[in-house]
């Protein structure tokens, strides 16, 4: 995410095209999640490895560009915010003005006056939908390291050593992320600030240290298309979302594919591309453009009612956003981003360069003087963290749950897809059922998800998978299935509903964890099976792993639950999760300490299932069967 070239003057290939990839990668990831209905065939999740190579090019271009042309600290923090902020002000500017303006277009945002003004900022805090630490324009959460690697790099350029620079630069992160693994902090700044993913600037300076000294040449051919490949293997079928493990196999691999990639252009084996230099060039702007680009997308398919959950079309559909996303990446770069930087550097960085000359390193030359500076700047990181975790010792006192999402039915016409995505296909507990979006609609005032007895083929069928929802070529039974989006935390979950009735529905209203690996945990606010009329089942599950749990779990007599509207309601804090029917509490459980999995994320879901484990036979006369919401009410007080 950093400039086009390295010192304005010489290009180097191997960057370029490792930013035209990142961009790439980023943009495949996010067709998953702006477009989660268009088929594809294979996971997505490696795409994410995009942000971990721009971290590592990061790195490597910082080192470069104040190595082979020095530079005061505040005329390098002038360059670098003039490359990275006007344009996502732009846009995050633009994406506010459509919440605003059309808040049905955009993917779920809460407009609020300290969420956009702290994005704007690049100060890191809480989002206040969401409870994670992403800004108002999502994508922005990689350009809060950013901003942060900009300052301590910038205040280690008093030391004239490179090699110097590294050490102490590789110093702290690696204090910080001691004390990150140590505590697990919730806090925003140490969050972000002590987060093992800043190893990657790290990596990438490394690199670069590398580069500047001369020892790239050295690597010889065969050894640098093994880091090609090993680099790729390892982003492709090794990503893993996890922090630490992220750095250890993506970060390290990016290093490898950087490596690989300068070594090769040193022995000039790296052939010119102009359409990879565009690309990387752009880079930026494809990053900070694709989102608007599969928002229009996800909406132009649904008011054609495409059918891109299909195999040919959803592919199509991908490839054809995948591309028309870089190619106004490339647009925008070439129309904004572009004649604004020129306007920017020529109006401010020449005053800036007029009035302060090249910074002097007299006063760190002596080795004295570069143990004090050293000592300095450690004890500067020391001072930060120990403050912040003092603030972040003392209990926050937090506001009442506040209302961030509301869909009340008998106004809508239909389910805010910004809010929820569908579940599509055979998904868990052996059900019968097949889960399409076409069975969830909006009805007599009611959000319905509707089971039916209808044959339909499996469009992921694979007869050699020994995965049951995979190898299972048809179904007699399609039904519905939502869940939100984004994870929460703490607040609050009402939904006012009405249970189907017959044999073999299994309908519920929970919260799922586990979108970030073990441990596992489960909230059930209403599950109901047809074979139990009017019993609603509520309950907890926690541990480890699936296999070890702890649960706790309440039975309530609802004799009206199929005739009658109810309100179901979850009250979650750090120190109780209780769940009510209709104004009476029903179950209530105590988290155990900070670590314990009900303290954990989670996504709202909503289904109705038909047979499987536990929904045993199902009564094809009582089909088709609704379960009805009429209103859906959800708050936060993670703030």
């Amino acid at each position: 995410m950093s400039g086009s070239s390295v010192n304005g003057t010489a290009e180097i290939r191997a960057v370029q095209y490792l930013r035209a990839a990142a961009a790439i990668l980023v943009v495949f990831i996010h067709t998953g999640v702006y477009t989660e209905q268009f088929y594809w065939p294979t996971p997505r999740a490696f795409g994410a490895g995009g942000v971990d190579l721009f971290f590592v090019i990061s790195g490597f271009i910082m080192m470069v560009v104040t190595t082979e042309r020095p530079i005061a600290p505040r005329a390098f923090l002038a360059r670098r915010i003039i490359r990275v902020a006007p344009l996502y002000w732009i846009f995050t500017l633009a994406i506010l003005a459509v919440c605003v303006a059309w808040p049905t277009a955009m993917l779920h945002n809460l407009v609020t006056f300290d969420h956009v003004a702290l994005s704007l900022l690049f100060i890191p805090h809480f989002n206040p939908l969401e409870s994670n630490y992403t800004p108002f324009f999502k994508l922005g959460w990689t350009l809060n390291y950013e901003i942060y690697f900009y300052l301590v790099f910038a205040a280690l350029l008093v030391i004239p050593s490179p090699r110097l620079r590294l050490a102490i630069l590789a110093g702290f992160f690696s204090l910080a992320t001691a004390f990150y693994l140590a505590f697990l902090p919730s806090d925003p700044f140490l969050h972000i600030y002590c987060n093992p993913m800043a190893l990657e600037f790290v990596i990438g300076a490394a690199v670069g240290y590398l580069y500047v000294s001369g020892n790239i040449a050295k690597i010889s051919l065969p050894t640098a298309a093994a880091l090609i490949v090993g680099g790729l293997f390892v982003i492709v079928a090794m990503f893993d979302a996890d922090d630490v493990a992220r750095v250890q196999t993506v970060g390290l691999a990016s290093a490898g594919l950087l490596l690989g990639l300068l070594a090769t252009e040193a022995h000039g084996k790296l052939g010119r591309s102009s359409l990879l230099m565009l690309l990387g060039d752009a880079s930026y702007s494809i990053y900070l453009a694709h989102p608007i680009v599969l928002t229009l997308a996800r909406v132009a398919t649904r008011a054609l009612h495409l059918p891109v959950e299909r195999p040919v079309i959803g592919v199509v559909a991908v490839i054809v956003t995948l591309t028309l996303s870089i190619a106004a990446g490339v647009v925008v770069h070439l129309l904004i981003e572009k004649p604004l930087l020129a306007v920017l550097r020529r109006r401010l960085l020449r005053r800036a360069d007029a009035r302060e000359a090249a910074p002097s390193f007299d006063l760190v030359t002596t080795r004295a003087g570069r143990r004090m500076a050293a000592l300095l700047l450690c004890a500067l990181g020391v001072a930060t963290i120990a403050f912040a975790e003092r603030g972040l010792a003392a209990e926050p006192k937090r506001a009442p749950p506040r209302l961030v999402h509301e869909e009340d039915f008998s106004r809508a016409g239909g389910l805010d897809q910004n809010f929820w995505s569908y579940e599509i296909g055979f998904i868990r507990n052996h059900e019968a059922q097949y889960y399409r979006p076409e069975n969830v609609f909006v009805a007599n005032g009611a959000l319905a998800l509707e089971g039916r007895a209808e044959g339909v083929l499996n469009a992921r069928y694979d007869g050699a998978s020994k995965d049951w929802t995979r190898s299972t070529l048809t179904s007699e039974y399609t039904s519905g299935s939502i869940f939100s989006r984004f994870s929460m935390r703490y607040g609050a979950v009402e939904v006012i509903a009405r249970a189907p009735k017959g044999a073999g529905t299994w309908p519920a209203i929970w919260m799922l964890g586990g979108d970030d690996g073990p441990p596992y945990r489960e909230i059930d606010i209403v599950e109901a099976v047809g074979k139990h009329p009017n019993i609603v089942f509520t309950s907890a599950h926690a541990g480890p792993t699936l296999d070890e749990l702890t649960n706790w779990s309440a039975e309530t007599n609802v004799p009206t639950l199929s005739s009658q509207w109810h309100v179901y309601r979850l009250d979650w804090s750090a120190e109780t999760i209780a769940v009510s029917i209709d104004g009476r509490q029903v179950l209530a459980v105590a988290p155990r300490g900070p670590d314990d999995p009900l303290r954990q994320p989670m996504r709202i879901r909503i289904n109705l299932a038909l047979g499987g484990s536990w929904g045993g036979p199902i009564d094809k006369s009582a089909l088709p069967a609704r379960f009805e919401i009429r209103s859906i009410r959800v708050y936060s007080n993670e703030m």
